[in-house]
């Protein structure tokens, strides 16, 4: 969130015209060519605040205008050129001018990237070239050429690692140049303070002629034709060091070429287009491979080089004034912004967000039709914006909103002058102050707002939103920290400390070798500081002014691979302090690093998605809660999305508190600031508004309950840190409904730590008996290992992704396939995704039910192909197609399927409706010899059906059917029964007919079809041949009863031989059944199998030849 304010341009003297004007590239130093009827043509040296550099006697030349500017790249030396051909230079208050060989107006003037070569050029065709790396300018070489050079580009140097902070970020993104905007945009410029020493260098350049042809000039000053231009250049720069982009008008438009630079100079077309384009002011570079180019009246293409992609501004909701014409246009590389400037005086500014698209930031108006614009910058730290219009010169300068916050009011930055207050019960009022608002701070009565130069102390009664100006003092700080009725400002390389009555308390000095201050941040009466060189302080706000309760310490003696601290913050207790750095190449570190003071112990906690470069997140602001000294947030920004994190500090460690926020992208998707956190509450400032996030937690609390506010954050703290049993207790005080969130935050925390036990009593707590009872069984359920109970936990609690990653580590495909399939658009993940290891008829049920689906929505061609893959396609869709009149597409598909299943449907269709003849092709066709089998012998083909009738056993069964309906034919039914396998089919048929041969026959087949075949044969009172299967079946206790009750003594004794042991009543029997036979030793072996040895040996003492007897 920024402010562009604007500041007039004081030139000495009145009714001036500016004419052309220049920054400085590192300095806040503008040079502004200007013209006056009585004084003639001059040129004035501004400060970044508007005023004129004092001390300065301008040169002036009264029949002359200013034609060329140009500043070294590193020194305080400006070269002038004239209308006239004079040059001078200024360099240090001084001004001088240069013997030079021009005796026309000088029409471009340029250093080379390091300073040491300049080049000038006249309208008379004439080229100078000067040594200009120290001291003043001296002469190199000098060409008279002839034709007019109008448009010089010196070439890029050898890339090193200070070349640019573009540069510096591309190695943390590995060439992402969607995350190097995004790391570019927002990353502090403090690598700017480092730039001293000599810069790298390359004094070859382009030039462009009038007439369309562009030289190569070398280091040596020779030069050569490159190119020759159907039309007259307008635009010439180079991009991302190995192209060289040209423009020229032709035949109402403009040619956009790029051509790939060689080492000696020659240039190979790359990339052609052409577009409409008024004149060279309105085209510029946007990035490393953009151009934006104002096309129309009120339109900006931008075109990307690299891609051929084309963004076109303004965005369709992006207010511009009606009838508003562009007329210039700049690119600011610091904060990746492009300022359109306009002819109604309006300035628009777009700047391109993390995710590559261009946001109307702000517009702002100036008085009078916008000339030109130009971006330069505060040490490269702050960007500066230059406005011509003609009549009036402006700088703007940008800054970050200020804003202030309490728990009873809050307020804002409208503007230059104005604060606007908002307090807790809605009232508002306004400051409105007389000096330009550059810093601010606000604690409780007081405020104190800053432009650099003065400081004024504002004051309120008790809870009342109007403040009063009490005093104003001369400070010269551009930080202001305010704590009770102290004040805190930096005078680098020092730390001043006041009171709200303008009375200097003290200072902390910065000692040698510690570097100044680039970053000062407070939580209550702490204050971190860190420097230049890396070290940290930690200092204390006292009545006495400012103590360091511990001494400072040095980051590179703390952390490996240590380049800069780039953020830092410490809690309300001032005993840890949370940071972050840029490693040794000055690439941001995604890691946040915890120093324990008290104990001098670091530790880091890695927040990016991705474990190992490239990262893709990186913070960009770290603040402690202004309470509670355990809770800290952070500001990640990815090229994708911003978020803020919550941890707890725990024995050094930091612990992310998740899930705080359910709606985070409703805040975070558009463009804010990170203010503030004050538990229950995360403040943020978006739109120029503040807005408070409450903690989800929160939501069922009451402001006016600050001890249970309280029971609430440790209630957090001991959840997030792993306390779980501490959390129940603590949580069972605070909640009183059932269905209170803070169970449900304490339950998916159960499933981060994988304690499914704990999850269980939450379900409980929450009122979730389902889910409580399933955890239950599952509990208890010995097949389930932990973590699928965790995965069962994440299911009840909606976790569905967690549940999923959880099952995949438990190895369930079965579960995985389920839950996938219980989801919104489960189905089609189920089908295209990869189906190894998982259930098999769970995804064929998937594919069945989404082609019913798809079937009701009228896809008629998708759902027959996944009915086909489930195997499901008999009978469903011939039913579906019938009932809906669709015979005729059911046909059609019929005929192209090779589906076996569904060509005997539909023969069963055709023969329902009297078809004959095409049933009998269509079971053809599907070499379904049953069906044709049985349908022949229906239409009395009786030939043809016993040609077919030995196929299979589908068709010999068809053909038996046919034949036990013809008495004649019994005797061969039964035997193609046999022959087909249909054994009980051939007992059945030849019982019907009597044929006692044919049972037996057919009951010999199989042990198995034996007893059926014997059961039919004894009710029919063929006992011998059942006695004799029912011994084939393995089954001689019925054989054994079924020859007793016939009185069959020979099988009595077969059967009795065939037992191994007989039970004690039926073998009573069968002895006395064969002594009546006159068969006493079969008797007497009968007895011996049941162990009835007394009675055997009875039957034995009543032979004549016992020991013959005995032993049989």
């Amino acid at each position: 969130m920024t402010l562009y304010i604007d500041k007039k341009l004081n030139f000495i003297d009145t009714n001036v015209v500016t004419t052309l004007g220049s920054w400085h590239p590192t300095l806040p130093l503008l040079a502004v060519g200007s013209y006056n009827q009585e004084k003639g043509g001059y040129v004035t040296i501004f400060q970044e605040n508007g005023l004129a550099l004092e001390g300065c006697d301008w040169p002036v030349l009264l029949s002359n205008q200013v034609t060329a500017l140009a500043w070294h790249p590193i020194r305080k030396l400006l070269v002038v050129g004239w209308d006239g051909g004079e040059l001078y230079i200024w360099l240090e208050y001084s001004w001088a001018r240069l013997e030079a060989p021009h005796t026309a107006a000088l029409t471009t003037v340029t250093f080379s990237p390091g300073g040491g070569r300049l080049l000038a050029s006249d309208a008379a065709g004439s080229l100078s070239g000067w040594q200009s790396s120290s001291g003043a300018p001296l002469t190199a070489f000098h060409h008279q050429l002839g034709d007019i050079i109008t448009l010089v580009k010196f070439c890029t140097p050898h890339p090193t690692s200070e070349t640019s902070i573009r540069g510096l970020a591309r190695a943390a993104v590995e060439g992402d140049e969607n995350a190097l905007d995004a790391l570019a945009a927002w990353r502090p410029r403090t690598t700017a303070k480092m730039r001293e020493g000599l810069q790298p260098d390359n004094h070859a350049c382009y030039a462009a002629q009038d007439n369309g042809i562009i030289l190569y000039i070398d280091h040596t000053g020779a030069c050569s034709e490159v190119l020759n231009a159907p039309g007259v250049i307008v635009f010439m720069d180079i991009i991302n060091t190995i192209y060289l982009l040209v423009a020229w008008e032709t035949s109402g438009g403009v040619s956009l070429s790029r051509f790939t630079m060689s080492s000696d100079g020659s240039l190979t077309t790359d990339t052609h287009v052409r577009m409409t384009a008024r004149n060279g002011q309105c085209i510029v570079l946007a990035g490393h491979y953009s151009i934006a180019v104002i096309t129309g009246d009120n339109l900006i293409r931008i075109w990307d080089s690299e891609n051929g992609d084309n963004d076109v501004l303004p965005n369709e909701n992006d207010v511009t004034m009606p009838g508003d014409i562009f007329t210039s246009i700049s690119y600011c590389n610091l904060s990746d912004t492009l300022c359109c400037g306009s002819g109604q005086g309006n300035l628009y500014l777009w700047r391109r967000d993390h995710k590559s698209r261009w946001k109307l930031i702000s517009s702002t108006a100036v008085k009078g039709t916008v000339k030109e614009v130009y971006w330069g910058s505060e040490g490269l730290m702050n960007p500066l914006l230059y406005v011509n219009c003609i009549t009036n010169a402006f700088i703007l300068r940008e800054q970050h909103v200020c804003w202030g916050y309490s728990k009873n009011m809050w307020m804002v930055q409208k503007s230059a002058h104005e604060v606007s207050i908002i307090g807790k019960n809605n009232a508002t009022s306004n400051i409105n102050s007389s000096i330009t608002i550059k810093t601010f701070a606000f604690k409780d009565n007081y405020i104190a707002l800053g432009d650099g130069k003065d400081v004024q102390i504002w004051m309120n009664k008790e809870n009342d939103v109007k403040f009063t100006l009490i005093r104003t003092f001369e400070w010269k700080t551009d930080v202001l920290i305010l704590y009770n009725d102290m004040i805190v400002g930096v005078v680098s390389p020092h730390i001043e400390c006041y009171n709200v009555s303008g009375t200097k308390i003290g200072v902390l000095p910065s000692s040698e070798g510690e570097g100044e201050p680039i970053a000062i941040t407070n939580t209550n009466r702490f204050i971190a500081i860190a420097t230049i060189d890396g070290t940290l302080k930690l200092a204390e706000i006292t009545k006495k002014g400012l103590r360091m309760p511990y001494p400072a310490k040095n980051c590179y003696q703390m952390i490996e691979d240590f380049g800069e601290i780039m953020r830092s913050s410490l809690n309300c207790t001032g005993l840890y302090i949370c940071l972050s750095i840029a490693n040794a190449g000055l690439a941001p570190d995604p890691r946040i690093y915890l120093w324990d003071v008290a104990n001098d112990v670091i530790t880091h906690t890695l927040l990016s998605d991705s474990k190992s470069p490239p990262y893709q997140s990186v913070p960009i602001s770290i603040l402690w809660d202004q309470n509670d000294p355990r809770l800290v947030a952070v500001h990640m920004r990815s090229s994708d999305f911003d978020h803020i994190h919550l941890f707890f500090c725990h024995e050094s460690k930091l612990y992310e508190y998740k899930n705080w926020c359910p709606n985070a992208e409703d805040y975070f998707s558009s463009d804010f600031i990170f203010c503030t956190l004050n538990a229950p509450y995360v403040v943020i400032l978006t739109q120029q508004n503040i807005k408070r996030i409450t903690l989800k937690e929160f939501e069922e609390q009451s402001d006016d309950e600050p001890n249970k506010a309280k029971q609430v954050l440790n209630f957090l703290f001991y959840m997030t840190t792993g306390h779980l049993e501490k959390a129940v207790v603590i949580g069972s005080n605070i909640c009183g409904t059932k269905n209170s969130i803070v169970w449900d935050s304490l339950a998916k925390m159960c499933v981060s730590l994988k304690r499914a036990e704990v999850g269980s009593v939450c379900l409980t707590k929450m009122g979730n008996i389902k889910g409580a009872l399933m955890m239950r069984k599952v509990l208890n359920d010995d097949t389930m290992n932990d973590v699928s109970k965790v995965g069962v936990l994440a299911v009840n609690l909606g976790m569905i992704d967690e549940a999923e990653a959880l099952f995949r580590e438990a190895q369930r495909p079965d579960l995985i396939t389920r839950l996938i399939s219980a989801k919104e658009g489960g189905l089609n993940e189920i089908i295209n995704g990869e189906n190894e290891g998982e259930n098999l008829l769970l995804i064929k049920s998937a594919q069945h039910k989404l082609a019913k689906i798809m079937w009701a929505n009228g896809e008629t061609a998708a759902a027959l192909k996944l009915f086909e893959s489930a195997g499901t396609l008999v009978p469903h869709v011939p039913r579906m197609l019938i009932a809906q009149g669709q015979a005729s597409v059911l046909a059609q598909y019929v005929s192209t399927s090779k589906d076996s299943n569904l060509i005997t449907w539909w023969g069963h269709y055709l023969e329902s409706i009297g078809d004959l003849d095409g049933a009998l092709d269509a079971y053809g066709r599907a070499n379904d010899f049953g069906e044709q089998t049985r349908l022949l012998c229906h239409m009395d083909r009786i030939e043809e059906a016993e040609k077919i009738c030995n196929k299979n056993k589908a068709s010999m069964y068809q053909m038996a059917r046919y034949l036990e309906m013809n008495a004649n034919q019994t005797e061969n039914a039964v035997k193609i029964y046999i022959k087909c396998g249909a054994i009980t089919s051939a007992i059945r048929v030849a019982a019907e007919a009597n044929a006692w041969n044919l049972v037996w026959r057919a009951g010999s087949c199989s042990p198995q079809h034996a007893v059926y075949a014997a059961s039919i044969l004894e009710n029919a009172g063929q006992n011998e041949r059942a006695i004799a299967l029912y011994q084939k079946a393995g089954k001689p206790h019925m054989s054994l009863k079924l020859a007793l009750s016939s009185g069959d003594t020979a099988a009595v004794i077969s059967a009795a031989e065939s037992l191994q042991r007989v039970e004690g009543s039926l073998a009573r029997s069968l002895a006395t059944h064969l002594k009546q036979a006159q068969r006493p030793a079969h008797a007497a072996a009968v007895l011996a199998t049941a162990g009835q040895v007394w009675i055997q040996m009875d039957i034995v003492l009543q032979m004549d030849k016992v020991l013959q007897i005995y032993t049989g």
